[in-house]
């Protein structure tokens, strides 16, 4: 990006971060700690429209930036300049990685693993003595936002996330958390919903879920999100949980899509589903050739870095 297409998007996000922070804090919302929070209804509610316009982007379009999408060859970048240059290009629909940080806070990153520092995140962040043991190191939120993602890129919270999707209403995140129980999967959740001030416009706009039932039940107990995902892999399907079962209990929770790997989405696998209704995405394919033969087989949308 421009140099200031950066400033412009620095003021733009900044701006909208002081909007949020002086936003009522009267409200019910704000000052209560409710086991599930409810969103408003109103005679078209702000949940409709996003589920109507959701459903409309997936009939419009058939990409996921992933991770935000790529740029200038880096990929997993998760960073502000990668959704930018996403969404300029055309991309609506997108997925992030969300974690915590030390002290609790959503941000957006692959993770904090030796691996992810050395490929995705940046080396120079990576403490010589965790780097001794390849032990995680995971950074507060006012460490981490001082970064340089690859020492050139401006890492994103869920904060900032927030206010790019109330500026920009008319993309869908969908969130790849990075927790596998229920504690865990809560947590992130209530990070995420506390960071956006439980904004219903934001919430409506991200495709919430995780990789089980366990997942699933926890998110439910954060917020009530009006899209939900649920990943589809051999950990799920077994002798006593099928494919059709995995099908009657997303309907029977109101899920409308799930994602699965490249790998997993074998003629079989895929097959399995087809007929259930549910959205499919299939993560990560950039070889345009094996793209169009999943999109020709039916599959819904190809999860891609490179986004056009």
């Amino acid at each position: 990006m421009h140099f200031r297409k950066r400033i412009l998007a620095a003021v733009m996000l900044s701006c909208c971060l002081v909007s949020c922070a002086n936003a009522d804090s009267s409200s019910d919302i704000s000052q209560s700690e409710p086991e599930t929070v409810q969103a408003c209804t109103s005679e078209r509610s702000v949940r409709d429209k996003a589920l109507d316009d959701y459903l409309a982007l997936i009939d419009a379009t058939d990409r996921c930036a992933h991770a935000l999408g790529s740029i200038d060859g880096h990929i997993y970048t998760n960073s502000l300049d990668a959704l930018w240059r996403s969404y300029e290009g055309g991309a609506r629909l997108f997925e992030a990685d969300i974690h915590l940080t030390s002290d609790g806070q959503a941000v957006l990153v692959h993770g904090f693993a030796k691996n992810d520092y050395l490929k995705r995140i940046g080396e120079e962040y990576y403490p010589d003595k965790y780097k001794k043991t390849g032990e995680d190191y995971y950074p507060t939120h006012d460490e981490f936002m001082s970064w340089r993602i690859q020492g050139r890129y401006q890492p994103l919270d869920f904060a900032m996330l927030g206010c790019f999707i109330k500026a920009h209403p008319d993309i869908f995140v969908l969130a790849d958390v990075w927790a596998q129980d229920y504690d865990s999967t809560k947590a992130v959740y209530t990070a995420m919903c506390e960071a956006c001030g439980y904004d219903e416009l934001v919430l409506s706009h991200i495709i919430a879920g995780g990789h089980t039932q366990d997942m699933i039940r926890a998110v439910k107990d954060v917020y009530d999100f009006p899209i939900l995902n649920l990943y589809y892999s051999d950990e799920m399907i077994n002798d006593d949980f099928t494919a059709q079962d995995f099908a009657d209990y997303c309907k029977s929770q109101g899920i409308q899509s799930y994602s699965c790997s490249d790998e997993y989405c074998t003629v079989d696998n895929y097959g399995l589903l087809e007929g259930s209704g549910l959205i499919s995405y299939v993560f990560t394919v950039d070889d345009k050739e094996r793209a169009s033969k999943l999109l020709a087989c039916g599959v819904d949308i190809v999860g891609a870095n490179d986004i056009p």
